[in-house]
């Protein structure tokens, strides 16, 4: 059996596609801002070969059909500006997880909204996911309020669930159902 291609989305003013080792040096550039990495189990990057290992790492979590990550490029430049996609890809459960982050110089532009649109799209009606989780840390306001905006609902508290530099962390769980998903689409890609 061939393996799948890549899927490319593209919005109206973005397109998500596979990272490639060429976008290595935007890569390094998002992952060496601490604001980025603020929420997330890893420290700014210092090295380029950090951001070409971790481009590797997505490739192979799409290869096993564990996980999808887009890079989040602008239409008008091709520059790249964030990622996000779908981890802990579970296909007998129909779930995964989602996860983005994208460069604070274009926080508040609705970037990020209008991506994870498009992903929510292609999770529910390709990928046939009944259901999309978000796990995000408690004083991580702006993705509070960017998946409630999305129609995800907040189901509790996972205390001391993770273990981010060197201490242990609550998540809040997010979800989002297929139905919920169906009954929101229209009004959310306008």
């Amino acid at each position: 059996m061939e393996p799948k291609p890549f899927p490319t989305l593209e919005t109206e003013r973005l397109t998500l596609r596979q990272m490639t080792q060429s976008d290595a040096p935007g890569l390094f550039d998002l992952y060496t801002r601490p604001e980025v990495v603020r929420f997330i189990d890893q420290e700014p990057m210092l090295r380029l070969d950090q951001a070409k290992m971790l481009i590797t790492m997505f490739e192979n979590l799409f290869k096993s059909g564990r996980g999808l990550r887009w890079g989040v490029f602008t239409l008008e430049e091709d520059h790249l500006i964030g990622t996000c996609g779908y981890k802990e890809w579970d296909m007998r459960r129909f779930r995964a997880e989602i996860s983005y982050d994208l460069a604070p110089d274009n926080w508040g532009n609705g970037y990020m909204r209008e991506a994870l649109v498009a992903i929510l799209d292609y999770g529910f009606h390709r990928m046939k996911l009944r259901r999309v989780e978000g796990l995000v840390d408690p004083e991580d306001t702006r993705s509070h309020n960017l998946l409630t905006g999305l129609g995800f609902r907040m189901e509790g508290v996972l205390r001391e669930h993770d273990f981010v530099k060197g201490e242990f962390q609550d998540d809040m769980v997010f979800s989002l159902l297929h139905q919920d998903w169906e009954e929101d689409e229209k009004q959310l890609k306008n």
